[in-house]
């Protein structure tokens, strides 16, 4: 949810033969690792921050636009409005999932004929800080750096990679297909020592990927991966009843390059306000 990769995920544009148009959705991807104290720190903060926004509901603002490769506009921008929450069961292995409902959207959809939904959010995605949480850092290797300032505050930075290259997994719906996992990232993030607290998270690809076209098409171009960076910021939100401050994604900017698609250079930037807790009986608690 906040974060990311929130889900940070995103959508990517490809073509297919004769002009038609495949959409990718990519999200942002994870990582896992285990490592001395400042991992098992951090570990433990992800399992009670997953905890605790599972009462949680905010406002994700979305806008995705395409660029140049020097990062200008470039096209149309779609804006979307959603209120999102997470859900999460707690048992290893399981992946916290960010759960949108769409309320508004302005600007033309740029998703293909038949499938014009393919850019916009999908109403369930991943949340980008699972691996971090202990039963998935095995396939990851963690380097502990030096501590760092950051809008004035000490942080910790902690390199992240995968230990072995993997397939990248891409699921597909007509001309829509899904980057759920790349395959080969790396990336970092930046914890306050002392608490575990994540203030920011960087990832990108490791090398270019190619993407395997949807199956049975022989006619497919090749489709390759050659950026795809994630930075999400976070800062403390304020509540009362109990009064208390969080640590929460306030935005999530993610930029993709694809080789061949339909709009090959695409940023969505995804804004988080208005956070507010959720209560069972019915009343939301700002």
């Amino acid at each position: 949810m906040f974060g990311s990769k929130f889900g940070a995920m995103f959508m990517v544009l490809m073509p297919c033969l004769g002009g038609a148009i495949v959409s990718f959705v990519v999200p942002v991807a994870g990582a896992q690792g285990s490592d001395a104290d400042p991992l098992t720190r951090v570990g433990a903060y992800v399992e009670q921050y997953y905890a605790r926004a599972q009462t949680l509901v905010v406002t994700e603002t979305v806008l995705v636009e395409p660029v140049t490769s020097g990062l200008k506009p470039d096209g149309p921008t779609r804006r979307t409005v959603s209120e999102m929450r997470i859900e999460w069961d707690g048992r290893p292995g399981s992946e916290p999932r960010e759960v949108r409902q769409l309320l508004s959207a302005k600007g033309n959809r740029l998703g293909p004929s038949g499938q014009p939904e393919c850019l916009d959010m999908r109403s369930v995605t991943f949340e980008p800080l699972a691996f971090l949480l202990p039963a998935n850092r095995d396939r990851f290797r963690f380097s502990v750096r030096r501590v760092e300032t950051m809008g004035g505050v000490r942080a910790r930075r902690i390199d992240y990679e995968l230990r072995r290259t993997e397939p990248p997994r891409v699921r597909w719906n007509g001309k829509c297909g899904w980057v759920d996992f790349y395959g080969r990232t790396r990336g970092s993030v930046w914890v306050i020592p002392a608490s575990g607290e994540v203030l920011r998270f960087e990832e990108r690809l490791s090398g270019r990927v190619k993407l395997p076209g949807p199956v049975g098409d022989a006619y497919a171009p090749e489709f390759v991966a050659e950026r795809a960076d994630t930075t999400i910021e976070y800062k403390r939100f304020a509540f009362v009843e109990p009064d208390e401050t969080l640590m929460l994604p306030s935005r999530v900017e993610e930029v993709n390059f694809i080789r061949n698609s339909g709009s090959p250079r695409v940023r969505v930037t995804r804004t988080f306000t208005d956070y507010r807790r959720f209560l069972t009986a019915g009343r939301i608690l700002h």
